[in-house]
């Protein structure tokens, strides 16, 4: 196994269960140890002691969570790679792209994506 796999452990704060179960099977085939969190608090405890941390978030997460939740990442850990997937058909998500570009956000999925760019993010955004 890589080892820059092996070291890089993506956290998934989504909340729609589809899409998390699909980024999860996509990681786990591609040697990487992805983690389900539930809460942001849980995503603040990972970053601390991490470099280049990789945290992907769905639209419904940041519905439920605010906005905000982008800046305490950022603060917890500047090295944080933060990876918003939304789709269109969530009421809010203009809102909420035009506030994760506003924040720094590193990259936004808009569904349909396709698995190879999933993989290129979190092997780009992983590098030290």
């Amino acid at each position: 196994m890589n080892a820059k796999k092996k070291d890089t452990i993506p956290l998934l704060l989504i909340v729609n269960s589809e899409v998390r179960q699909h980024i999860f099977e996509l990681l786990k085939e591609s040697h990487y140890d992805p983690l389900v969190v539930a809460a942001p608090t849980e995503v603040l405890q990972h970053l601390k002691g991490k470099k280049y941390p990789v945290v992907f978030m769905d639209c419904e997460a940041v519905a439920a969570f605010g906005l905000g939740i982008f800046s305490k990442f950022k603060v917890a850990s500047q090295s944080c790679r933060l990876i918003l997937i939304c789709d269109k058909a969530h009421k809010d998500h203009r809102e909420i792209v035009r506030g994760a570009i506003e924040i720094g956000i590193y990259a936004c999925l808009l569904a349909p994506y396709e698995d190879w760019e999933v993989l290129t993010l979190v092997r780009f955004y992983s590098r030290a």
